[in-house]
């Protein structure tokens, strides 16, 4: 049965929530050669930011499987989270904030841990 109710006061099983909660975003698109790289922000994943690449011919693949989230803080004043050349990818995590080498073999820091209170700050 139907039920009449004024413009804007009737209730939805659809939420904002879950409109949002199925979207990719994509950001900071990148090539390298042949290779497109870009960032997908992932909500389902608690808003995990992960770096994903596709080859000419080739399909989509993740560059930085999880917990792994390519983020910076700093990110807001120009900067990007990630950079690419020549097949060396580098990338921050959220985490902790500092830079990684990515290859296939896995993720290798190349700063170091900060106990700085510069750092506290920038939390």
């Amino acid at each position: 049965m139907t039920t009449a109710a004024s413009y804007g006061t009737w209730t939805s099983p659809i939420s904002a929530a879950v409109v949002t909660a199925a979207q990719v975003g994509l950001g900071q698109p990148t090539l390298d050669r042949d290779t497109a790289y870009w960032l997908e922000a992932r909500p389902q994943e608690g808003g995990r930011s992960v770096l994903m690449r596709r080859r000419i011919g080739g399909a989509r693949e993740e560059v930085t499987p999880a917990p792994f989230n390519v983020r910076t803080r700093v990110h807001e004043y120009g900067g990007g989270a990630y950079a690419v050349c020549d097949d060396l990818v580098v990338a921050v995590d959220f985490a902790d904030q500092r830079l990684y080498r990515l290859a296939a073999d896995g993720a290798r820091a190349l700063t170091p841990a900060s106990t700085s209170t510069g750092a506290a700050l920038m939390r």
